[in-house]
């Protein structure tokens, strides 16, 4: 099992204090804008962690083809984490093996969920040890952190090293993170949800179907049967500071008001499947349940994978 924990900016500056100590670990900055994302079309960011690279999320996806970058979709596929031995090949290029400690932090306004879509992917492709910086670059510059105004990006490196890591320890993928079509298929049956529960990560308009052009690479809309709305990722975090730790209790509590948290859940005899529209939201659940130390998976292919077969039923409805 993958050991993943939030850490504050103390923590982080207490291990790049002791960087010289022998311990093999990197710093990931998750940074992405695109054609519907509140910032502007590339819009960079002005400060950076000293010794960080830059990793847009869809760098786990299309490794160094940006044409298929998020929001450039024309599959579900598209926008799906690369099969496993190219992800860790990926991975090794930025001189990352299933070793090494990964810290991972956010930057704009939407910083903790590309955060956590990359802090995800590294525990499905069998990274070890992943932390994540609650509150993000905020955090650290509230704190008197430094920073710096340049940063190595995944692709410059990527395209630099060559094959350079390609011979590194072996990658054992953690595929229980990783919801597949399959077990979608049989949540929907699942009527007395015992053995998982599908949770529904979107907003109320996509739910409901009244809001069909929330992206711009599809436009049906509705949800998968038997799912729960938990709601938009918004409701997971401390939306002023983007921290996890300060809403963790809450979010245990109106999850189980919401019947997401159950005794089969609480013992993890049901796991937890959530879902958004591509996978980036519901990253976002999956480390609040790891967090709350419940059995948890992402369905990478989202509400966009699960719509494109038309043979999957999609359900129109009243928001609950």
């Amino acid at each position: 099992m993958s050991d993943f924990q939030l850490i504050d900016p103390d923590d982080l500056a207490r291990r790049i204090a002791e960087a010289d100590a022998g311990e093999k670990w990197m710093l990931l900055e998750a940074h992405f804008s695109s054609i519907d994302h509140p910032l502007d079309s590339d819009q960079p960011t002005p400060d950076h962690i000293p010794g960080a690279i830059q990793v847009h999320p869809s760098y786990l996806e299309s490794g160094t083809n940006q044409a298929k970058y998020y929001p450039n979709y024309e599959h579900p596929s598209d926008g799906n984490l690369l099969p496993a031995p190219e992800l860790g090949l990926a991975l090794n290029r930025l001189g990352i093996t299933p070793n090494t400690l990964v810290v991972v932090y956010g930057t704009e306004p939407d910083g903790t969920m590309a955060a956590a879509r990359l802090a995800w992917g590294l525990m499905v492709a069998g990274v070890g040890t992943v932390r994540l910086l609650d509150g993000g670059i905020d955090a650290w510059l509230a704190y008197g952190g430094d920073s710096v105004p340049v940063i190595a990006t995944a692709l410059e490196i990527s395209r630099c090293s060559g094959n350079l890591y390609d011979e590194q320890p072996p990658w054992r993928p953690r595929l229980e993170y990783l919801a597949t079509t399959a077990e979608v298929l049989e949540a929907c049956r699942n009527t007395h949800r015992t053995s998982s529960k599908l949770v529904d990560v979107r907003k109320p308009g996509e739910w409901d179907g009244t809001l069909k052009h929330y992206y711009s690479f599809f436009s049906k809309a509705g949800h998968i049967p038997n799912a729960i709305l938990q709601g938009d990722w918004d409701n997971l975090l401390d939306m002023k500071t983007h921290r996890l730790q300060p809403t963790l209790e809450s979010v245990a509590l109106r999850w189980r008001e919401q019947g997401i948290i159950d005794a089969g859940v609480t013992d993890g005899s049901t796991t937890l499947i959530f879902y958004c529209g591509t996978g980036w939201r519901s990253s976002i659940s999956f480390l609040v349940a790891q967090l709350l130390g419940l059995r948890a998976k992402n369905y990478d292919d989202g509400f966009y994978g699960w719509s494109w077969n038309d043979e999957n039923e999609i359900v129109l409805g009243k928001v609950p």
